[in-house]
């Protein structure tokens, strides 16, 4: 859409949101437009997949608001990046002596305040949020694509001090945390750096810190799919296993993140110094590589590299038939909740079929446990059971909706 026809349609339009614009091409991806028109944001990105170019557009183009689009640029990045030996990942790395070690977590896992405070006492530095891994031999080297780092608003008023004047830039585009410049600190920014090990960080309730070795199942999950959700890659076999494949020969550790920031530093500086005399522990993995944080459950597996995600709702009846809660009783408890549909009889037994037939839910047991109900949860979800796997050729919602059927 020219940019004088999108400035028309929004003065005939009056101001309402216009309809976003996606054009696939099929013979490219099912999934993944090959043209995608925001008029609400202005933004326009086209990727011609036979010649590998990216084309990108917006009406306003300061500084700021191409921050707040940061993502735009990241799926830049993604399409570059894509080859044999290299993959983009959301994930961060620091460093010492040479040794790096790759945190493995989505958003709001604390790896971003971790991997700054680090860098902020002399640690090497490559990335708190994205970075390419790049594969050489038995290597695996990480390099960074910007030099930006995003902090909420109170780990940034805690770090102030230490920022020694690097720049805040603007919100976010979620409006949930600071941009900050730190080209200030270049001196110990690294390319090429190699991967020692991987690390999951988990906020815990601790005084004090502690590093453990831990099954990569869940780390793996984590990285992976908070990757290809957010590069629109969910459906992309070929990316997702590369990505599990350039890791998951690493050993990998559990850092418990205390409240005192400094401590978790200090903990990580300890550990790495003392390496060689760590703990080493081999642990038997799952073929299903799950990851539930935040009452919603990705589940990756590991032999297919199909990711399946259970919205909350979902995840509330999965975590209680894993502990054994009688399924009978988790129904009679759900169809006590006020305004419950007449068929989610239907819909709790099409969740626990799939489950079974997926082999996630591995058997049903049936123990004296309470029934945990969320009714607020239930109600925000529109009492609605979601259980979506993603396959090559699109979304497939494994809980069939029994009012569509009839």
């Amino acid at each position: 859409m020219p940019p004088h026809r999108l400035r028309l349609e929004k003065i005939l339009h009056k101001g309402k949101n216009l309809a976003d614009l996606k054009v696939f091409n099929l013979a490219s991806s099912k999934t993944a437009p090959a043209i995608d028109v925001n008029p609400t944001t202005g933004f326009i990105n086209v990727y011609e997949s036979e010649d590998n170019t990216y084309y990108y557009g917006a009406e306003d183009l300061s500084p700021e608001e191409f921050v707040k689009e940061g993502h735009v640029l990241v799926q830049f990045f993604n399409k570059i990046t894509k080859s044999d030996n290299t993959a983009l990942v959301h994930g961060a790395l620091v460093g010492l002596n040479g040794d790096g070690v790759l945190f493995c977590a989505r958003g709001q896992r604390g790896k971003s305040t971790l991997s700054v405070l680090s860098m902020m006492d002399g640690f090497d530095y490559v990335s708190d949020d994205y970075l390419v891994l790049e594969k050489e031999g038995d290597k695996l080297y990480t390099d960074p694509i910007y030099s930006i780092i995003t902090l909420s608003p109170r780990m940034y008023d805690e770090l102030y001090d230490k920022l020694e004047g690097s720049r805040f830039v603007s919100n976010n585009g979620r409006k949930d945390k600071y941009v900050v410049n730190i080209a200030n600190y270049h001196n110990q920014f690294k390319s090429k750096y190699p991967v020692k090990f991987c690390m999951f960080p988990e906020i815990v309730s601790d005084a004090e810190p502690s590093i453990v070795p831990c099954p990569k199942g869940r780390a793996i999950c984590q990285i992976v799919q908070s990757t290809v959700v957010q590069l629109q890659d969910n459906n992309h076999y070929d990316v997702i296993n590369k990505i599990k494949e350039m890791i998951q020969g690493y050993e990998f550790y559990q850092i418990n993140l205390c409240q005192d920031i400094q401590k978790n530093t200090d903990c990580l500086r300890e550990f790495m110094n003392n390496y060689d005399s760590r703990e080493v522990k081999e642990f038997t993995e799952d073929r299903m590589y799950e990851d539930m944080v935040f009452d919603v459950t990705h589940i990756l597996d590991s032999k297919t590299n199909i990711i399946y995600h259970l919205n909350q709702f979902a995840t509330l009846i999965y975590k209680q038939l894993k502990e054994g809660v009688d399924k009978d009783a988790i129904l009679n408890a759900l169809k006590a909740v006020e305004g419950m549909p007449l068929d989610i009889e239907d819909s709790f037994n099409s969740l626990i079929d799939a489950l079974l037939d997926k082999n996630i839910l591995k058997e049903l047991k049936s123990e004296s446990l309470d029934v945990f109900i969320d009714e607020k949860l239930i109600k925000m979800f529109d009492y609605k059971i979601a259980f979506r796997e993603f396959l090559e050729d699109g979304t497939r919602d494994l809980v069939i909706d029994y009012k569509k059927e009839k």
